[in-house]
Parts: C-alpha cells; structure tokens; sequence
C-alpha cells in the first residue's frame, strides 16, 4: 500500500524575495518528494509566505502601503522562482489568509481549555513616539560591557556580550530615536513547562528516527534545563499595533507569529483541499479526515535556526488541541 504524506518546507517571511537558502532547503525537499512519488507514494508537498509581524507593519508603513499589499506583491513575485527552479509544491499559500486565521484561533481555544494558557504581566520597553512596545531589535544603547555605542537589545556586536534591553546605558528607539519608557502589558503564555508538555515531549523525542540525533539531542538539552537554562513558557502575544490574527475575546492583542506561522502548514494544506487539488491528487478523503488519519506522515524540513520551534512548541501544541490535529511523523 502506498503512504500518504503531508510534506512541508519552511515558510519563508514575506517582507523580502526568496533568498539562496530558500531556494536551497526548497531543492533538497524536492529530491525527497521526487523520490516518494517515483515510488508510488502519494505526496501533498505544501508551502506558504509566512505574512505576519512586526517587521512586515514596519516595512509597509516605510514604504507608504499597506501590509496586505506589501505581501501581496511578494506572493505574486513566488512563482517566477518556484517555476525557474522547477520545484513541485502541489500548492503555496499566505498565512495571512481565514483558514490560518480560523485554525490558529481553534488551536488556541483548544490549549486554553486545557488549562495550557495563562496570563500575566510583562514590563517592556515601550516608544512614546511611535505608540508600540518594542522587540530588541528595535532598542539600541551603550553596551554595558565594553560601553560600545549604538548596539542592540539583546546582545552587543562587539564584545558579545548578552543582556536584557533594560541594561543598556542611555537606550533609544530604533524606529524613532526617542528614549524608550517601561511600561507594563497583560500577556498570553503556552504552559510548555507543564508537567504533560515535558513528559508528552520526552517520549516524542525519543520516537527512534523522529529527528536525526543531533537535533533530538539539543532538544533533549533544551527539555531538561535547570536553573537560567529551565524549559520557559512561551508568551504567545503582541500588543497592537500589530500586523496578524487577533486573540479571541482579548481586544488589542494579537498571536505572536510564531504561534500561526507553523499553524500555516496545516492552513495551506485546508485551501488545497477546498480547492479540489487533493482530490485531484488522488485523495478522496476530506481535510480533516485525512489530517487525523493513522495512515496520514506529517512531515517537515527546517533549518536548523528553528529547531526549538519545531521540536518543542509545535509538536506539543499539536498533541493538546487534540483532535484532528496530530503531531508531526518527523522533522
């Protein structure tokens, strides 16, 4: 019997075109589609521009247009490139799209009704000028080491050294160059440390060929840290203004991208569906129906700078929303 294989590579952000690593992973997961369908395997190879964040808001307001047009300029410039390189996805999606918008919002009921969501709150670094909280990259000041000038929020360029924004000697907005004020903020936080996430991840990491052993090693590390190094809860919100899917019932709040951007995945694979491609392909079963099947792998090539997202927080918001949803085969 042949398999059926839900393959996805990682999506690249659509504030900018495909670059040579794009291109590179993309080639290297096409050999591997390639060699399953020659094999009689039934593949359904899924992409998608991953169009959320604050840098897409920045860009578009730098530019003079709005962040829909912004990405939608990016996405209509994809083909040209998947076509000239002669990749085989079966379909390409947006993350900014209502089947990424209805999932992410699902799953995250999902999670809070399993007691795996909470709130409190957070002091950050907030510009006065522009109106929004600021991300490290976008807060400069005196390193505290070497006292360097103009250096970033979390780590300096010239000595190394890694620190908090509120270390920095005589910080300033990057957006603004006004000086940045402390302002607290009410945030929304995925319980990874929950004792069912650790001992649900420990055994998904020890699934013989899961991962290859030197990413399931790290992640291993990463699971079994003590002290400044203990596994975190992860806060999965932003403060308006912000560019991506509101948080039901929390005005002002919207998912950090790095909640929706993986829910992506599982986005493009719903539109390819309603849009009768699977069909097409050969598979007669619904979205969710084959989603949820035994028989369905999940399968997704990464880079290695997107371990931690993939091997901790993705495989354990799948496993607790429950389902149809299931937790990747392999990464």
């Amino acid at each position: 019997m042949s398999r059926k294989i839900f393959v996805t590579t990682a999506l690249p952000y659509s504030n900018g075109p495909f670059h040579i690593g794009h291109i590179m992973e993309y080639i290297q997961a096409d050999i591997w589609v390639r060699f399953q369908r020659m094999q009689g395997n039934q593949v359904h190879f899924m992409c998608a521009d991953d169009a959320h964040g604050a840098p897409i808001m920045l860009k578009a307001q730098s530019e003079g247009v709005t962040p829909q047009q912004l990405i939608a300029r990016l996405f209509a410039g994809r083909p040209k490139y998947l076509q000239g390189f002669h990749l085989s996805f079966d379909h390409w999606y947006t993350t900014d799209s209502p089947e990424n918008t209805q999932l992410s919002q699902d799953i995250y009921a999902r999670l809070k009704a399993a007691g795996l969501v909470y709130q409190k709150p957070v002091e950050q670094f907030y510009d006065p000028v522009k109106g929004m909280f600021l991300a490290d990259r976008y807060i400069k000041g005196e390193c505290p080491n070497c006292h360097s000038k103009d250096q970033y929020g979390d780590a300096c360029e010239v000595c190394s050294t890694v620190y908090a924004p509120t270390d920095l000697i005589n910080p300033y907005s990057a957006l603004t160059g006004a000086p940045p004020v402390l302002k607290a903020s009410e945030h929304f936080f995925f319980r990874l440390s929950d004792p069912r996430c650790v001992a649900f991840l420990k055994e998904w990491l020890d699934a013989a060929g899961r991962l290859q052993p030197q990413v399931a090693n790290k992640a291993r590390e990463w699971l079994a840290g003590s002290g400044e190094l203990r596994l975190s809860d992860w806060d999965i919100s932003r403060d308006a203004p912000y560019f991506g899917i509101p948080i039901p019932d929390a005005p002002g709040k919207y998912f950090y991208v790095w909640l929706d951007a993986p829910i992506g995945y599982l986005a493009s694979l719903k539109n390819y569906f309603a849009l009768g491609k699977a069909r097409a392909n050969g598979e007669p079963r619904g979205f969710e129906d084959f989603l949820a099947a035994a028989d369905t792998e999940q399968i997704h090539f990464i880079g290695k700078d997107i371990i931690y997202f993939h091997t901790l927080f993705w495989p354990a918001m799948l496993k607790f929303a429950g389902h149809p949803y299931k937790v990747p085969n392999n990464v």
